[in-house]
């Protein structure tokens, strides 16, 4: 088990300044399913605004959280693609040569990035655009490679596709095989499976391909 060490992190604890102790408005629930976690992030000119978690967190993962929150707002969202847990934890410490944490595992160590990854999607500004796949284009399944990535993406951020994902991170289009395409997705609970199905029906109707397949990559 992580072991919360220096007494940086220990005053965080005790007093933290990001994680919320209720639910906000606007918060978006995290989709996987080893972490309770609930975020907002507000932008402004492409900075970090303010950022507001929520949720049921082990100490380290708190303190990791607010290491984060703290190196991040006020500057641009884009560091969060950078940001390491390395430069987090090295944050919390009272000495350069004294670790805050220990005994952090690699599992530990994939789920926070998983979540850091998931906060930077969510901040991304959505601009949605009514979608019909042209029957001018030829059927989908004639389609080069480049001209199918552009007709998918375009559907996953059409209005019905930002309706059914409104409290979730959006589909995200990683790969095109022929007639399967792979996408990245909440896919951990019955619901988000139920939505995911509800995806590829939309799909399957728009591209009118009745073969064309949908294979979720679980965020």
């Amino acid at each position: 088990m992580a072991i919360v060490k220096s007494l940086r992190a220990q005053r965080l604890l005790e007093r933290p300044q990001f994680i919320k102790d209720a639910l906000e408005v606007g918060m978006t629930k995290y989709p996987g399913g080893h972490l309770d976690l609930w975020a907002r992030v507000e932008l402004e000119d492409h900075l970090v605004k303010s950022l507001s978690l929520h949720g049921v967190f082990e100490d380290y993962q708190k303190v990791l959280f607010e290491s984060m929150a703290s190196l991040l707002v006020g500057g641009p969202i884009a560091r969060l693609d950078e940001l390491s847990l390395r430069e987090c934890e090295a944050y919390l410490r009272d000495r350069n040569s004294e670790v805050s944490i220990e005994e952090m595992t690699e599992t530990h160590e994939e789920v926070l990035k998983s979540a850091f990854k998931w906060l930077r999607i969510i901040s991304q500004p959505i601009r949605s655009k009514d979608y019909t796949f042209s029957s001018e284009k030829g059927p989908f399944y004639q389609l080069k490679l480049v001209e199918k990535i552009k007709e998918l993406k375009a559907f996953l951020r059409s209005p019905e596709i930002l309706t059914l994902y409104q409290n979730l991170p959006l589909p995200e289009l990683v790969d095109v095989e022929e007639l399967t395409v792979y996408i990245h997705a909440p896919y951990a609970s019955v619901s988000e499976k139920e939505q995911f199905s509800k995806l590829h029906a939309l799909g399957v109707l728009t591209f009118k391909e009745e073969n064309l397949n949908f294979i979720p990559e679980e965020m």
